[in-house]
C-alpha cells in the first residue's frame, strides 16, 4: 500500500481504487477494514507522533481516500525523474557529454527489480512499466555514447541488453552501429542475421525497415553515419511538411505567412497540478492513428485554476502545433457570452482571412472555419465555455489539430479524450504557491500561520494569490495577522480581494446562472454541517421529494456549484459554502432557515429511529420502541419522507449509520450550538443510535457533544439536556479509566434525570455508574444502582435496558466471585436479547458469559460462548465485538494448548482493534500476542510485545497494566 501511495504521490488515492490496486478481484473480507488497519500501521511509522484522533500531515484522509503528502521529501523515484530531466536538459542544450554523465547517474539508482517482492495486480502492472522506463533511458544514454564516438564502451553495454531483450529492434541497431565504428562490420552483420532469426522464429515477423536498411547499407560497405565527437545528440526529425489546400480567399503569400500566437502568457510560479499537466499534454501530443482532434475538457468551480492550467498546458506542447495557436475568453460564465459568430471571425482574420470574404450565416463561417484549418497543425484553446451550442462552431475538424477547453459546467454531452475535473489544490501544492509567492523566508518564520491561512482559502488558488497579494503588498503585516481575518467566517470573503480579483465575485457569476429554484437548493444544501448530503437529505431541507430534488441538485452539480463525491451524495468547497450561507441569510428569512434544518433534523431522527429499532429490538413493536426513546416534538405539518430513509433490514440499517453516522455528529453539534435549533432533537437521535455508536470508538467524540448539551442545559434549564450530557461526558471519561471525574458526572447526570423525571434516563446512568463505582472498589454501592436500573427498566416496560443492565449486574456479579449468580443474570439477559432480535445484545451477553467463566478459571469453557459471540459479530460486521472476543479467546485457546491458534486470534484482534482507532483492545491483544508467542518457545519477541502492551496500557491509565507488569516480572 506505502507503494501505490508513493506511485501517487500527493494525489488521493480511493479506498476502492487501493482495494482494487492490492487485491484486485479478490479482497479479503471487511476489505476496508484491512485498508484502514494498514493505514492505522502506516500512519504509526510515518508520524509517530501524531495524536491518534488527529488529521495526519503526511498520511493524509482525504474524502474517500487517502493522500501521501511528500512535500519537498526525498524518495528515489521522485530523484530518478529529477536527475532524468536534467540529463534530458543538457542533451537539448547541445552538452551531450554531460547528458551521459547524468543518464548515468539515474540508471545507478536502480538496484535490481522494482517493487521487488510488493504484491498486488498494481504492483506488477507498475513493475513493467518501471523496467520499461529503465530500458528506455539505458536506450537513450547508449545513443549519446554511439553519437560521441565511444563505440567501445557502449558495445559492451549493448551486447548484455541484446541478449535479455533479443527483439529489441533500438538495442539491436545501436549494437549494429557501435560494432560497425570499431572495425567489426561482420560481427555486426552477424547481429543482424540473429535478430532475424529470433524474430522470424519466434514471432513470425521481418526486422523492421531500421534494420533492414541498416544491414543494406552494411552490406554495401557504406558504414553507417559516423558522428565525429559530436556534441549532442542527432535532433528529432521535424514533422513531415504537411500540404495545404488552396483556399480561393485567401492570397497564397498570406496563407504562409501568418501563424497565430494568441496564448496568454503562462504563469511564471505555476505550481503543482503535475498529473493533470502530464494528462492534458499527452492528449495534445501528435499521433499517427488520430482520425479526429483530441480535445480536452478542464471543467471546476470558479477561481480554482482552470485558465491557468490550460494555458500552462498549451504551452507545454505548443511546439507539437507550428501553425498556430488560437485563445478565446468566451465568458461562459457571465452574462454577455461570447457569440461563436464573432469569435469565428476574429479566428478566421488571425489567418488572413478578408472580413469582406467571410460569410455572415453561423454555419458557413464554421465551416470556412475548418477549411481554414484543414491539415494545419493549430491549437485552439476555448476557455470559460458556457455550453457546448457555444464551442461547437468553434471545434476544427482535422486531426491534425488541438482542442482544449475550459469551463465551470461539466459539459457532458460533449465526447472528450480527456476530461479534467479540477479541484482545489493539494495540501502541499497550496502551501508552496502561498510560500512562494510571499517569499520563502516570510513564510519559514510563521509555518503555523501559513498553514492557517492555506485551510482558511480552502486551498483555492484563487483565494491564495489574492491573500498572498495582499501580504506582498503590505510588508508590515504579519502572516498571522492575515490568518486572524481570515479565521473569521462573516468577513472571510470581503477578505479575499485585491485589485480587480474577488473571490465572491467570481462565486456570483455562477450563482448568476441559477434559476430560483437552483438558486434556493444551493443556499439551503449549505446550511448543515458536516462532510457530505445524501439525496434524501437535501431533499428533506429543500422540503421536497427525492425525487423532485435530484434535478436540481444535479444541475448544481453540472454547474461545477455543488460536488458529488459518490451517487446520491453532494458536499460543497469550502469557501463556496460560505458564499451559499450568505446568501441565504440576505435571501431566505430566519424563520425559513430554521425550518429547512428543522426538516433535516427529523429527517436524521426519523431514520435513525428505524434503524436503532432494527440494530436494537427488531421483534418489538417499533411504534413503542420510538415512543420510548423519542421526547421531541416533531415539526407541525406535511414532510416529505415522515419515516426518513425506508430501512428494511439489519444490514440496511448498519449501513446507513455507518455511512452517516460523521454526518450525524456534525448535525448534533450544531444543533446544541445554535440556539434557535431543538437541542433535545440531538439527545434522541443519538439514544435511538446509542448501542451502535458505543460499539467503537466515538465516545470521546459524543463525549464532547455531551459538554455541549450541558452547556445549552444550562442556559435553557432542559434538565432532561442535562442528564444526557452528563452521562456522555461521564461515560468518555469512564472509557479512558478517569474514574473520579466519571463518577462525578455520573452523579449529576443522576441527579438531574431524577429532577426531570425521566426513568429511562436515569436506568441509564445508574447503569453506568454502577460499573464505575464497582472499579472504584465499591462493589456494594455498584449493585445497589444496578439493582436501582434494574427495576426502573421494568417499570418503564423497557425490555431494550432491562437486558442491557442484567449484563452489566453480571459481570459485576462475576468480579465479585459470584459466578452462579453471574450466569443466571447473564443468561437473563441472554433470552431477553433473542425475544427483542437483538444481536447486538445478544453478542454482547455471550461474551459476558465467557468472561464470567474465565473469571471462574473455566478457561476453556468459555471458548463456546466466545465462539458463539464471535460469529454473532461477524454475522452483523461488528468489529469492535470481533476483537474483544478475539482478545478473551486467545487466552481461551492458550489454556487449552492450542498456541498457534491462540497467536492467530490474537493478531487478528490486534488487527481489529487498529481498523477502528480502539487503542486499549489493541494493547490487549499485544499482550495476549505476547504471552501466546512465549508459548511457542519464541521468548524474544513474546518479551518485546509485553513490553509494548505494558507502555500502552500505562498510557491509557488501563489497570489492566498492572497485570502485564506481573507477568513479565514473573518472566
Amino acid at each position: 500500500m506505502l507503494a501505490i501511495l508513493l506511485l501517487r504521490a500527493d494525489q488521493v488515492v480511493t479506498t476502492s481504487e487501493l482495494v482494487d490496486a492490492v487485491w484486485g478481484e479478490n479482497p479479503p473480507a471487511s476489505v476496508h477494514g484491512v485498508v484502514q488497519t494498514h493505514i492505522s500501521m502506516l500512519r504509526g511509522v510515518l508520524e509517530p507522533n501524531r495524536p491518534r484522533r488527529g488529521q495526519g500531515e503526511v498520511l493524509r484522509s482525504v474524502g474517500n481516500g487517502y493522500s501521501l503528502a511528500l512535500g519537498g521529501a526525498r524518495y528515489d523515484w521522485r530523484e530518478f525523474e529529477r536527475t532524468l530531466e536534467l540529463a534530458r536538459q543538457h542533451r537539448d542544450e547541445g552538452n551531450a557529454r554531460a547528458a551521459v554523465e547524468w543518464f548515468g547517474n539515474a540508471l545507478r539508482m536502480w538496484h535490481g527489480e522494482p517493487l521487488a517482492s510488493v504484491p498486488g495486480p498494481l504492483a506488477s502492472v507498475e513493475r513493467a512499466r518501471l523496467n520499461e522506463i529503465s530500458l528506455g533511458v539505458q536506450e537513450e544514454r547508449l545513443e549519446l555514447l554511439v553519437a560521441l564516438g565511444r563505440h567501445t564502451a557502449a558495445v559492451t553495454e549493448l551486447a548484455a541488453l541484446t541478449s535479455a531483450h533479443p527483439v529489441r529492434e533500438r538495442l539491436r541497431a545501436l549494437h549494429m552501429k557501435a560494432l560497425s565504428r570499431c572495425g567489426r562490420r561482420a560481427d555486426a552483420l552477424a547481429v543482424y542475421t540473429e535478430t532475424r532469426r529470433v524474430m522470424v522464429d519466434e514471432l513470425g515477423i521481418e526486422p523492421g525497415s531500421e534494420l533492414r536498411e541498416l544491414h543494406q547499407r552494411l552490406l554495401a560497405h557504406d558504414e553507417p553515419e559516423r558522428a565525429q565527437q559530436a556534441t549532442a545528440a542527432p535532433p528529432a526529425a521535424p514533422p513531415a511538411p504537411v500540404r495545404r489546400p488552396v483556399v480561393p480567399f485567401m492570397d497564397e503569400p498570406v496563407r504562409a505567412a501568418i501563424s497565430p500566437a494568441q496564448l496568454p502568457a503562462d504563469l511564471a510560479d505555476f505550481t503543482g497540478r503535475t498529473a493533470l499537466v502530464k494528462k492534458l499534454t499527452a492528449m495534445l501530443t501528435p499521433r499517427t492513428h488520430r482520425t479526429a482532434p483530441p480535445r480536452g475538457l478542464v471543467a471546476g468551480i470558479g477561481g480554482v485554476g482552470k485558465t491557468a492550467l490550460a494555458v500552462h498546458a498549451a504551452h507545454q506542447v505548443r511546439q507539437h502545433y507550428p501553425d498556430g495557436q488560437l485563445y478565446v475568453d468566451l465568458r461562459g460564465a457571465g452574462p454577455d457570452a461570447a457569440d461563436p459568430l464573432n469569435v469565428l471571425s476574429a479566428f478566421l482574420r488571425a489567418f488572413g482571412v478578408s472580413p469582406n470574404a467571410t460569410p455572415a450565416d453561423l454555419d458557413e463561417r464554421a465551416a470556412m472555419y475548418r477549411s481554414v484549418l484543414a491539415a494545419r497543425r493549430v491549437l485552439v484553446v476555448l476557455d470559460d465555455a458556457a455550453d457546448v451550442a457555444q464551442i461547437r462552431p468553434l471545434l476544427p475538424g482535422a486531426a491534425s489539430c488541438g482542442v482544449l477547453v475550459t469551463s465551470r459546467r461539466r459539459l457532458p454531452e460533449a465526447q472528450w479524450d480527456e476530461q479534467v475535473e479540477l479541484e482545489g489544490m493539494s495540501r502541499q501544492e497550496a502551501l508552496t504557491l502561498f510560500s512562494r509567492t510571499i517569499g520563502a523566508e516570510r513564510a519559514g518564520a510563521e509555518p503555523d500561520a501559513v498553514e492557517a491561512v492555506v485551510d482558511a482559502c480552502g486551498r483555492l488558488p484563487l483565494a491564495l494569490r489574492i491573500t498572498a497579494a495582499k501580504l506582498v503588498d503590505r510588508p508590515q503585516w504579519t502572516v498571522k495577522s492575515m490568518a486572524d481575518k481570515l479565521a473569521r467566517e462573516r468577513g472571510r470573503l470581503s477578505e479575499l480581494r485585491v485589485g480587480n480579483l474577488e473571490v465572491e465575485a467570481t462565486f456570483h457569476l455562477g450563482y448568476g446562472q441559477l434559476d430560483p429554484d437552483c438558486a434556493r437548493t444551493f443556499r439551503l444544501l449549505a446550511l448543515p454541517e458536516g462532510p457530505a448530503l445524501s439525496l434524501p437529505a437535501a431533499a428533506a431541507l429543500v422540503g421536497s421529494d427525492p425525487s423532485l430534488a435530484e434535478p436540481l441538485v444535479e444541475r448544481l452539480v453540472d454547474l461545477n456549484m455543488l460536488a458529488s463525491p459518490a451517487p446520491d451524495h453532494y458536499a460543497y468547497h469550502d469557501l463556496l459554502r460560505l458564499f451559499a450561507r450568505q446568501r441565504a441569510v440576505q435571501t431566505d428569512p430566519h424563520p425559513e432557515r430554521v425550518a429547512a434544518m428543522s426538516r433535516l433534523g427529523e429527517f436524521y431522527l426519523a431514520t435513525a429511529a428505524t434503524a436503532g429499532w432494527l440494530i436494537q429490538a427488531p421483534l418489538l413493536d417499533r411504534e413503542r420502541f420510538r415512543r420510548q426513546y423519542q421526547h421531541s416534538t416533531p415539526q407541525a405539518g406535511p414532510r416529505p419522507y415522515p419515516g426518513g430513509v425506508p430501512l428494511t433490514d439489519l444490514r440496511s440499517a448498519f449501513d446507513w449509520v455507518g455511512e452517516q453516522q460523521a454526518t450525524l455528529l456534525a448535525t448534533a453539534r450544531q444543533f446544541l450550538i445554535d440556539p434557535d435549533l431543538p437541542s433535545g432533537m440531538v439527545v434522541d437521535l443519538i439514544s435511538f443510535l446509542e448501542l451502535y455508536l458505543a460499539n467503537g470508538t466515538h465516545f470521546g467524540e459524543i463525549g464532547q457533544i455531551g459538554a455541549l448539551a450541558v452547556r445549552d442545559a444550562q442556559v435553557t434549564g432542559d434538565r432532561r439536556v442535562e442528564a444526557w450530557g452528563r452521562r456522555k461526558v461521564g461515560e468518555a471519561h469512564l472509557r479512558r479509566f478517569e474514574l473520579p471525574q466519571a463518577e462525578h458526572e455520573l452523579t449529576e447526570s443522576v441527579r438531574a434525570a431524577t429532577e426531570a423525571g425521566d426513568n429511562s434516563a436515569l436506568a441509564t446512568a445508574l447503569d453506568l455508574l454502577g460499573t464505575v463505582e464497582f472499579r472504584l472498589g465499591n462493589g456494594e454501592q455498584s449493585l445497589a444502582h444496578l439493582e436501582q436500573a434494574l427495576a426502573l427498566s421494568r417499570a418503564e416496560g423497557d425490555l431494550v435496558r432491562e437486558a442491557y443492565v442484567l449484563g452489566t449486574i453480571g459481570r459485576t456479579q462475576s468480579e465479585r466471585g459470584q459466578f452462579d449468580l453471574a450466569l443466571e443474570a447473564c443468561e437473563s439477559s441472554r433470552g431477553l436479547h433473542e425475544q427483542l432480535g437483538n444481536d447486538t445484545g445478544l453478542a454482547r451477553t455471550l461474551y459476558l458469559v465467557g468472561t464470567v467463566f474465565q473469571r471462574a478459571g473455566r478457561l476453556v469453557e468459555s471458548i463456546d460462548p466466545l465462539e458463539e459471540s464471535l460469529a454473532v459479530c461477524l454475522g452483523i460486521e461488528q468489529t469492535f465485538g470481533e476483537g474483544h472476543n478475539l482478545v478473551m479467546l486467545s487466552r481461551g485457546y492458550l489454556a487449552d494448548g492450542r498456541a498457534e491458534q491462540a497467536a492467530a486470534a490474537a493478531a487478528r484482534a490486534k488487527e481489529a482493534g487498529e481498523a477502528i482507532g480502539d487503542a486499549h483492545m489493541h494493547a490487549m491483544a499485544v499482550a495476549e500476542l505476547g504471552r501466546a508467542l512465549h508459548a511457542l518457545g519464541k521468548h524474544d519477541r513474546g518479551d518485546e510485545h509485553l513490553r509494548s502492551a505494558r507502555t500502552m496500557l500505562t498510557d491509557l491509565n488501563s489497570p489492566q497494566a498492572a497485570a502485564v507488569s506481573a507477568l513479565l516480572d514473573r518472566k
